[in-house]
């Protein structure tokens, strides 16, 4: 009985990762200076939150800490002038990219066109990564090369949101294109970022979320590494346990302290103890007036 129900779990789930939408996020060098840099992470799959902390990192001038193990970073030494997010959502069904063939090529291919990396959320998050963006422009597929080149030459990071069905969907693929292409070519800003959010209502194969369902019905998850966990509201796994970079990260803080700690208390513990030699000064002065008299 528990063996069947595990099964009835699992199979609602693939069915459910089937049918949902995914978020894919394209990273696009679009100015001069290379702003954005691709990491050696093997995974693309990050969280609303992760995207934020990037964004933040990227366009604010204060330090802001990302998220580790991301696909994309910013660079050391370019700071991005400005950045622009263009966000495309269908409604409940996502966006079929199979109508949109130039949007498809850049959230599926890096090094093209200027595509630095990915990323991917599972979920539609469209609407949610929009909302970390301060200044939102709605925008029709019209109007979306003459706004779009009005955001990106604005400093900082602005956005616009395009809903895209089966009629304007080849108009928005060309202006998009276009845009792109003027971003690029007249090279607006010297460190331009483009930022494309796609929901794509096509789903193929199993998400990650399903497969750690099908992977907890085997039994396979809370093995003697991980121990206790459980999954949040993002699909998440959740443990208490530290990760191998948070135990690095912890003893190289803890060790840095310590040793800072004890070169202070060396350093009061010389001054306290510094000998003290006799004013020569003084001393010359009233041997002078010893020999005068």
């Amino acid at each position: 009985m528990i063996n069947l129900f595990q099964t009835l779990v699992v199979a609602s789930a693939l069915i459910v990762s089937n049918v949902s939408a995914n978020t894919k996020i394209a990273v696009i060098n679009a100015g001069n200076g290379a702003a954005v840099r691709r990491t050696l992470s093997t995974s693309s799959e990050t969280t609303v939150e992760g995207v934020a902390s990037f964004w933040s990192a990227l366009h604010t001038s204060t330090f802001k800490t990302q998220e580790a193990d991301m696909a994309v970073v910013p660079d050391l030494f370019r700071k991005a002038s400005s950045g622009i997010v263009i966000g495309l959502t269908g409604g409940k069904g996502g966006v079929n990219l199979e109508s949109l063939p130039f949007i498809s090529s850049f959230v599926s291919e890096e090094g093209n066109k200027g595509v630095v990396g990915q990323m991917l959320l599972e979920g539609q998050h469209c609407e949610n990564l929009l909302e970390k963006v301060e200044n939102i422009e709605v925008v029709d597929a019209l109007n979306l090369l003459k706004s779009g080149a009005k955001h990106a030459a604005q400093s900082g990071l602005s956005g616009l949101k395009v809903i895209v069905n089966s009629e304007n969907a080849s108009k928005v693929d060309s202006e998009i294109a276009e845009l792109i292409k003027v971003l690029q070519g007249e090279s607006v800003t010297d460190s331009l970022v483009v930022h494309l959010i796609v929901e794509d209502g096509e789903v193929s194969a199993p998400s990650s979320t399903s497969r750690r369902l099908e992977e907890n019905a085997n039994g396979n998850q809370n093995n003697g590494y991980y121990g206790y966990g459980y999954y949040n509201a993002y699909g998440e796994y959740v443990t208490p346990y530290k990760s191998m970079f948070q135990i690095q990260y912890f003893n190289v803080v803890l060790w840095t302290a310590i040793g800072l700690a004890i070169v202070l208390f060396y350093t009061v513990y010389l001054m306290i103890n510094m000998p003290l030699m006799p004013d020569t000064l003084l001393f010359g002065e009233s041997a002078k007036l010893v020999g005068d008299d």
